[in-house]
C-alpha cells in the first residue's frame, strides 16, 4: 500500500482542538514525502487509520487499505526508528500534558527525518486514546542546516578577514601569513584545497606555491604551470586578469594537460581569481579545488573574491621583488632556507679556493615523524616542525641551517679546525648540543610530544668538497644511524653507500616477494611444565628464490622503514585467524592459542582496531585464541593512546603479551596501567640463566612482578633442560624455544603437534 487517505471519524472531527491540530497538519505534508495519521489505543493498535504515504519509507509490509481493521497495530505503518520513542508516549502519558513532539533521523542511505506527535484525547467511551501524526521533515531540516551552515560559515569567514588583518598590521612573515590564509580557508570548508600561486616577470613565471595540504601531483602541476590562457583555471585566471570558474574539471576544455593530475589528486572542480596590485599588475592567484564537481553559490563567490583581495594586500604590502625571489629559495613550513638554497651555499663553498680550512655536516631527521603525522594529522606535524625549527635556530647560529623538506635538516659549520680530527671534534660538540634540544617535550596544539632524532655527521675541506656530495654522504649516515634503533648518531665513513644501495635493492626484493607470495609463516610450539603444547607464535619467514633464506633481522627493519610492514602485518594476521579457525574445528587443537608480533607502525595505524575486528569477523573464531605481542619500546611512544587501543581489544576478548619484557624501560608504572594477559622473559636473560647470577635476579625479578600483577608469564629461547628447571622453580610455568621445536611450517608443525598431544 503506498497512499491512502481517508475521511477523520466523527469524533476527531466533533473535537474542535483535536480537527484544528488535524487540519494545521494536512497542511505541512510534503506530498512527496512519507505521512502518517491514525487514531490509537495506549498499545498503539488503530481506531482508525486516517492517512498513510509510505513514499519509500523502509516499513514492515502495510495491510492493503481495503483490509484496515480496527485494533490493526500502528507499528505495520513506520519505520523501526519510531516504535520505541512512540510506544514511550502512549503507554506512560504525562500528567497535564496531552500534546508531545519528537524528531527523527531515519537510518537510510538519504537521510531522511520523521516528526513524530501525539496528542491525546479520550473517546465517547471514556477510553484513552491518541490522535497520532507522522509526517517527513526532510526539506525542512535540510533548509535549517543549510541556513545554518551559511550563517556558521559567513560569522567564520568574518572572524577570518579580522585575524588576518591583524597578521598582516602586525608584518608578520609574509610566506607564514599566505599559508595561514590557505589553512583557516581550507578549515572553514573541510571538502576543499586552497592554492596561492605568486608570479614573476610580470606573470609569465610561476615563481611560489603556497599549498600546504594540496596533493603532491597537483603541487607538481602548478609549479610547471604554463601561464596561458587554457591552461588550467589558475593559469588562465592569471593570463586574462579574471575569475574563472570551472565547475567540472574532466569536462571543461582548460584542463585537458591537467586532467590526470586533477585525478591523482581527488579534484573535481577548480576555482581561480587573479592577484592584482592596486596599480592593476597581476602578482599571481588565489585557486580554490573542490573534491566534487560543483559551481559556487554567490556567497562563496564572495568568499573567493575577498579573499584574493586579501592575500594581494599581503603580497603587495609585505613582498617586493627581491623578497618574492627569496620566497623560492624559503621551505614553506618552517620559513628556513630549502634544499635549494642548500646546495647554492654548498656550490660557493666548492668554488672557493683550496685551503686548509674544514666544514662539517649534520643531517638530522625526526624519529617517527610520519607516525606523528598519521596519529595528530598534518597541521600539528607542521606546528611541531616549526617548533623544532625554532629550537635548532637557537642552537646552530652562526652556522648555515636548512630545511630539507619535511622532518629533515641540514647544518653547515664553517671556520672549523684545518686539522681532520679536531674539525670532526667540533661538529660532535654541535651534534651534542642538538640531542639536548629533544630531551625537553614539546607542547604542540595542546598535546605533549616526546620525540628524538636520527643524525649524521661528516667533515670536509674545499678539496674534498668537490669530489664527494657530502649531503647525500650525511644522508646515509643519518639512515644509518635510524637502522641501528634510531635516537643515534653516526658519522659517514666511505662505503656506507654501498650498504644503502644493498639495503634499497632489498626493499625491491621484498617488494616483489609480497607479490610473488615467497612469505610464508612458520610456527614454533609453546609448551607448559607438563611439556604438553598450549600455543604457538606465528613467525615471518622470506625464502628467496635465488638468495635463499633471508633472516627477519634484515627484512622486517626494511619492511618498517618502507611502510612494507603495514601490508605485510595484514597479511599474517589474515594467515593467523585463518589457521586458528582450523585449529578450532578440530576437537584436539580447539583450546590452542596463537601469537602474532604487532609491528609499532602497524599499532599507529588509524584503522586497526577496526581491521582487528575485521580479521577475527571475517574467519568467525573465538578472540581469546588471538594473542598479540607488542614490544616496550612500541607501548611507551604514547602510553595513553596504547591503554586505549589495547583496552577496547581486551573487551572483544584478545589477549595482549609483552614481548622482550627486561630490555626496556620495564615500570611499573606504566605496566600497571596496561591490559596485559602476559609478559614474555626476553631470549637474551635465557640465554645465560643458569651461569650468570645478574641474569637470574632479573629473571626472578620479572616472574615476582608477573605474579604480583596475575599477569601469566612465558620465557622464551629456552634451550636446555637446565634452563626449564631453573625458570620453573622461580614460578615460570610456559616455555617456547629449541629444547620443545624449532620454528617450522603448517605441515610439519601440526604434525609434531599431533604426536605431542596424544
Amino acid at each position: 500500500m503506498s497512499k491512502v487517505i481517508l475521511e477523520p471519524d466523527a469524533f476527531v472531527l466533533a473535537d474542535q482542538a483535536l480537527a484544528s491540530t488535524f487540519a494545521r497538519w494536512q497542511s505541512t505534508i510534503d506530498s512527496s514525502g512519507f505521512g502518517l495519521a491514525a487514531v490509537t489505543d495506549q498499545q498503539g493498535k488503530c481506531d482508525a487509520l486516517l492517512f498513510f504515504n509510505r513514499a519509500g519509507m523502509p516499513v514492515p509490509e502495510a495491510l492493503p487499505a481495503t483490509v484496515v481493521a480496527a485494533l490493526t497495530p500502528l507499528w505495520h505503518y513506520l519505520p523501526a526508528i519510531t516504535h520505541a520513542p512512540l510506544q514511550g508516549m502512549l503507554s506512560q502519558p504525562l500528567p497535564g500534558i496531552s500534546q508531545r513532539s519528537i524528531q527523527l533521523a531515519v537510518q537510510d542511505p538519504h537521510n531522511r527525518w520523521l516528526e513524530c506527535s501525539t496528542h491525546e484525547f479520550s473517546d465517547t467511551a471514556g477510553r484513552p486514546r491518541s490522535l497520532v501524526l507522522v509526517r517527513e521533515i526532510t526539506r525542512e531540516r535540510q533548509a535549517v542546516q543549510a541556513t545554518q551552515q551559511q550563517q556558521s560559515r559567513a560569522l567564520a569567514y568574518e572572524r577570518f578577514q579580522f585575524s588576518m588583518l591583524e597578521l598582516v598590521l602586525k608584518e608578520q612573515d609574509a610566506t607564514r601569513v599566505l599559508e595561514t590564509i590557505a589553512r583557516d580557508i581550507e578549515a572553514m570548508h573541510t571538502d576543499m584545497y586552497c592554492a596561492i600561486v605568486l608570479t614573476q616577470n610580470l606573470g609569465r613565471l610561476v615563481q611560489t606555491v603556497i599549498a600546504p595540504t594540496l596533493p603532491k601531483a597537483m603541487q607538481e602541476t602548478l609549479r610547471q604551470l604554463q601561464l596561458e590562457t587554457d591552461k588550467g583555471s589558475l593559469a588562465t585566471s592569471i593570463a586574462m586578469k579574471q575569475r574563472v570558474i570551472v565547475d567540472d574539471v574532466m569536462t571543461n576544455p582548460y584542463w585537458v594537460d591537467h586532467r590526470e593530475a586533477a585525478l591523482a589528486s581527488g579534484i573535481h572542480a577548480g576555482w581561480a581569481e587573479p592577484l592584482l596590485t592596486a596599480a592593476g599588475d597581476i602578482l599571481g592567484a588565489f585557486a580554490i579545488y573542490y573534491r566534487q564537481a560543483q559551481t559556487p553559490t554567490a556567497s562563496e563567490q564572495s568568499m573567493i573574491e575577498q579573499a584574493a583581495k586579501l592575500v594581494s594586500i599581503v603580497v603587495d604590502r609585505h613582498l617586493s621583488q627581491d623578497t618574492m625571489e627569496a620566497l623560492a629559495y624559503l621551505e614553506p613550513v618552517t620559513g628556513l632556507p630549502n634544499r635549494r638554497k642548500a646546495y647554492e651555499v654548498l656550490q660557493r663553498v666548492q668554488l672557493q679556493p683550496a685551503t686548509g680550512q674544514h666544514w662539517g655536516l649534520i643531517y638530522l631527521d625526526i624519529d617517527h615523524f610520519k607516525w606523528i603525522n598519521e596519529a595528530h594529522g598534518h597541521a600539528l606535524g607542521n606546528h611541531l616542525l616549526q617548533q623544532v625549527a625554532q629550537r635548532l635556530q637557537k642552537v646552530v647560529a652562526p652556522h648555515f641551517l636548512a630545511c630539507m623538506g619535511g622532518d629533515e635538516f641540514l647544518i653547515l659549520l664553517s671556520g672549523l679546525a684545518s686539522d681532520s680530527e679536531k674539525a670532526l671534534q667540533q661538529v660532535w660538540v654541535l651534534q651534542r648540543k642538538l640531542q639536548k634540544i629533544f630531551e625537553r617535550a614539546f607542547k604542540v596544539d595542546g598535546q605533549k610530544l616526546q620525540i628524538t632524532s636520527s643524525m649524521g655527521l661528516s667533515s670536509f675541506n674545499s678539496v674534498e668538497a668537490c669530489d664527494t656530495d657530502f649531503v647525500k654522504a650525511v644522508d646515509i649516515a643519518m639512515h644509518r644511524a635510524k637502522q641501528a634503533g634510531r635516537n643515534s648518531v653516526c658519522v659517514y665513513e666511505p662505503g656506507m653507500q654501498t650498504e644503502i644501495a644493498t639495503q634499497v635493492m632489498l626493499e625491491a626484493e621484498l617488494r616483489l616477494a609480497i607479490e610473488q607470495q615467497q612469505l610464508a609463516l612458520h610456527y614454533q610450539v609453546q609448551v607448559d611444565h607438563t611439556g604438553r603444547p598450549f600455543g604457538a607464535e606465528a613467525l615471518l619467514r622470506w625464502q628467496h628464490p635465488q638468495r635463499g633464506f633471508i633472516s627477519p633481522l634484515q627484512f622486517i627493519p626494511v619492511a618498517e622503514s618502507s611502510g612494507l610492514i603495514i601490508d605485510i602485518g595484514m597479511w599474517v594476521l589474515d594467515q593467523a585467524c585463518a589457521q586458528i579457525a582450523k585449529w578450532q574445528h578440530a576437537r584436539n587443537t580447539s583450546d590452542l592459542s596463537l601469537s602474532v608480533n604487532i609491528s609499532a607502525r602497524q599499532f599507529r595505524q588509524a584503522n586497526f582496531i577496526s581491521m582487528i575486528k575485521a580479521c577475527i569477523q571475517k574467519h568467525q573464531i573465538n578472540p581469546n585464541a588471538l594473542r598479540l605481542e607488542l614490544t616496550e619500546s612500541l607501548l611507551l611512544e604514547n602510553v595513553d593512546d596504547a591503554v586505549n587501543i589495547m583496552t577496547e581489544l581486551s573487551h572483544i576478548g584478545i589477549q595482549f603479551s609483552l614481548d622482550d619484557f627486561g630490555t626496556g624501560y620495564s615500570s611499573l608504572q606504566y605496566l600497571k596501567k596496561l591490559p596485559l594477559y602476559q609478559l614474555k622473559i626476553d631470549r637474551s636473560f635465557v640465554n645465560d640463566i643458569v651461569t650468570d647470577s645478574h641474569d637470574r635476579t632479573i629473571v626472578r625479578t620479572i616472574i615476582a612482578m608477573a605474579q604480583s600483577m596475575y599477569l601469566s608469564v612465558i620465557a622464551e629461547g629456552v634451550e636446555t633442560q637446565e634452563q626449564m628447571e631453573l625458570l620453573l622453580n622461580n614460578g615460570c610455568r610456559r616455555y617456547q624455544g629449541y629444547l620443545f621445536g624449532k620454528p617450522m611450517p603448517i605441515a610439519q608443525f601440526e604434525a609434531s603437534l599431533a604426536q605431542a598431544l596424544q
